[in-house]
């Protein structure tokens, strides 16, 4: 009996210890597809993190409301538009669909204050013909095949950017993901590295600590034909082929672009503000330049 005792409760111990890493997304789908015997508890695990998902979601709505955060609108400064704060996707885009649509919650730490006067006037834009700016969230859409649901990832709650003084955005925070076009012509992409220091001048970032750039490709911005979103121009196939589709629009029009986002730190409670540029040390001048809060994500 104590056998079975022990048999049972070691049973009971590793279904709690696969189910919570399933959650925390520690196992890896192939892992739980070797499983097995498995297979219904992912499922339970996956619809366990859908609702607690959905209940963060809501959680940061909520923040927004009482806060004012993501309510801001463009400025002669030059900022973003208003946000949808990622819980509703079909904001700020024109359409009027209710189809399934998730842009991932924004942190706590809310946006960046106005750049400070002293960094905006040391950045020398490079007249690069930039344009057609928008910032947004990455997050999963759908699209019908026949009576098959798909889901695809890609920038989704897009709100116009518009510059201030010839190519700075100010107004980001965590979770946020910029997106610029440049004429290809002029803009090479490897000769700008960024640069951000804290408003208070204590930090200091490079390209390895700082906002990542081009993470994002021709896949996230040109989504799938038939999904809901209204964002155009859209194609069909898989990623790559969405990808190379979007790459074929841009150099018909001329046109290059860079995405940079920017990653959360658990540890800045309170959110830091950043000054950043993309700087090419050899002309002295930048791609851009943008304001960002570091903080932690949303809990």
């Amino acid at each position: 009996m104590k056998l079975l005792l022990s048999a049972a409760a070691c049973t009971a111990l590793a279904t709690a210890t696969l189910t919570a890493s399933f959650a925390a997304g520690i196992v890896a789908p192939s892992d739980a597809e070797a499983a097995g015997p498995f297979d219904k508890l992912k499922k339970k695990a996956k619809k366990a993190k859908k609702t607690a998902d959905e209940a963060a979601q809501a959680a940061d709505t909520v923040d927004a409301v009482v806060n004012g955060r993501g309510l801001r609108t463009s400025t002669g400064r030059g900022g973003v538009g208003p946000s949808a704060n990622g819980s509703q996707c079909n904001a700020n885009r024109g359409s009027n669909s209710n189809s399934p649509c998730t842009a991932r919650a924004p942190g706590h730490a809310g946006n960046a204050g106005p750049a400070p006067a002293k960094y905006a006037s040391a950045t020398k834009c490079a007249s690069l013909g930039i344009g057609n700016a928008f910032v947004a969230r990455a997050g999963d859409y759908t699209f019908q095949q026949g009576l098959s649901t798909e889901e695809r990832s890609g920038l989704l709650d897009r709100r116009p950017g518009t510059p201030a003084n010839g190519c700075l955005f100010e107004g980001m925070g965590i979770g946020d993901v910029l997106y610029v076009e440049f004429d290809a012509n002029k803009y090479q992409k490897y000769a700008y590295k960024v640069q951000c220091v804290s408003y208070d001048g204590s930090e200091q970032l490079d390209h390895t600590f700082g906002p990542k750039v081009g993470n994002y490709t021709g896949k996230h911005v040109m989504l799938h034909e038939g999904n809901s979103t209204g964002y155009t121009p859209t194609a069909s196939g898989s990623n790559s082929d969405r990808s190379s589709a979007y790459d074929k629009y841009m150099k018909k029009r001329g046109r290059a672009f860079t995405t940079i986002n920017f990653e959360a730190l658990h540890t800045d409670k309170a959110g830091t503000d950043f000054y950043c540029q993309l700087f090419d040390k050899s002309t002295g001048k930048s791609a851009l330049a943008l304001t960002y809060r570091r903080g932690p994500v949303g809990s």
